[in-house]
């Protein structure tokens, strides 16, 4: 039986979870690294430095979640702009006014 488009039979898998045989691999990985954790810690004790540093960035990438980047915007325009509306405003007479002082300073 072919796809067809608005099918809603079959739901699948829910969204993040995982998959049997992934999860399999997983638990068996974790097995053997359990069993074989006092050979592991022998072998990275006799590395030279630059290798252990090496090994142990590669398998921490299998504990620590992985960071991702955040870009800060640092903009103090808005903080500034509204100090010198503050500023101004004593000069303002009536609403006209007031706008026109607004458009002045937001083309400057």
């Amino acid at each position: 039986m072919p796809f067809e488009k608005g099918h809603t039979y079959g739901k699948g898998r829910p969204k993040g979870s995982t998959n049997k045989n992934s999860r399999e691999i997983r638990e068996m990985i974790t097995q053997i690294v359990a069993d074989n954790l006092d050979e592991t810690k022998e072998r990275l004790s006799n590395l030279k430095d630059a290798d252990y540093f090496k090994a142990m960035g590669m398998l921490m990438k299998h504990v620590l979640p992985q960071q991702k980047q955040i870009e800060q915007v640092n903009d103090d325009m808005p903080t500034n702009f509204q100090i010198e509306i503050i500023n101004r405003i004593d000069q303002v007479r009536d609403d006209n006014t007031l706008d026109k002082v607004i458009d002045l300073m937001a083309n400057e």
